[in-house]
């Protein structure tokens, strides 16, 4: 895109700079990601803002409701549980382990399925026929029972339910880079940069990967919204973690025999999943459009 300056000189903004023009006429999606950014910093720096430790018990101040409510305490914001733990300092622990493992899966997965999605979309013969129909039979499969598969064999822990749902949800992302893939092998410019001469490394970065960047970004959301449910879903049935650590499903599981009596110890880890999915997805749902309407110009 041209754009003038002062001096009455034209330029033309690189792709990057002409999406990100457009992504931020976007104020929903600008709001969304600045809500991303707080997340991913409450996530890194969790252990230094919490108000007290979230194992620290404080017996006197059993089951307080939030400081709004009557019978709050100001000095325990979002109330105690049935020990007397402080809710806001385990809340906090569990969105940095519930969207800090997500976050470490879609990038773990996104890594790794890319090498092999790619590897497979380029390799012809034998090698690239058996793993297509492995990943078919594997996508039969639903991610969660996978995920569940997995633990059980694995033992559970937080760390175990980490890897149980990086592979359950690996083959759906080395699925969805293939088929982008395969569908950009046949068009005119792929063609031309092979007779050109072009290696495959040369191939994917410069011809086809910037081509994708929207079923990429589609599929990074998807991964990640399925990462953050299925770790909530292992935490709240006993299979994530244990002990003093806590997420944010294992705080619903520990709290739902309360629901009646202190819905708040339930209410607000299921706010905090609901919020963490619908922050990140309104913000990669206005970067793919914006990555398709810088593409259509």
């Amino acid at each position: 895109m041209l754009i003038n300056n002062e001096f009455n000189e034209e330029k033309i903004q690189s792709p990057l700079q002409y999406t990100w023009s457009i992504f931020k006429r976007n104020s929903l999606a600008i709001t969304a990601m600045w809500g991303s950014l707080i997340l991913i910093l409450i996530t890194l720096f969790a252990d230094y803002i919490v108000p007290y430790a979230p194992s620290t018990q404080y017996v006197k101040h059993l089951l307080l409701p939030p400081y709004w409510v009557e019978g709050g305490n100001s000095a325990h914001i979002l109330g105690t549980d049935d020990l007397g733990r402080d809710s806001l300092a385990r809340l906090i622990q569990g969105i940095q382990l519930t969207l800090g493992g997500a976050l470490a899966i879609t990038i773990a997965v996104s890594i790794l399925g890319s090498v092999i999605g790619a590897t497979a979309a380029l390799t012809k013969g034998l090698k690239a026929s058996i793993l297509h129909h492995l990943l078919d039979a594997l996508l039969i499969i639903p991610t969660l029972l996978t995920a569940l598969i997995l633990i059980v064999m694995f033992g559970p822990s937080y760390e175990n339910s980490l890897i149980a749902v990086s592979l359950s949800l690996l083959p759906q992302f080395i699925r969805g880079i293939y088929i982008s893939i395969e569908n950009e092998l046949n068009k005119q410019y792929i063609i031309s940069l092979r007779l050109d001469g072009a290696t495959n490394v040369r191939l994917l970065r410069f011809g086809i990967f910037p081509n994708i960047l929207e079923p990429i970004i589609t599929l990074l959301n998807r991964i990640f919204t399925m990462a953050i449910l299925e770790i909530s879903t292992l935490g709240f049935l006993g299979f994530g973690t244990q002990f003093l650590d806590v997420e944010l499903g294992a705080l619903i599981a520990s709290s739902i025999v309360l629901i009646y009596s202190s819905p708040w110890l339930v209410f607000f880890p299921g706010l905090a999943i609901f919020i963490i999915i619908l922050v990140f997805n309104i913000f990669t749902e206005g970067l793919r459009h914006a990555v398709i309407e810088g593409e259509d110009l």
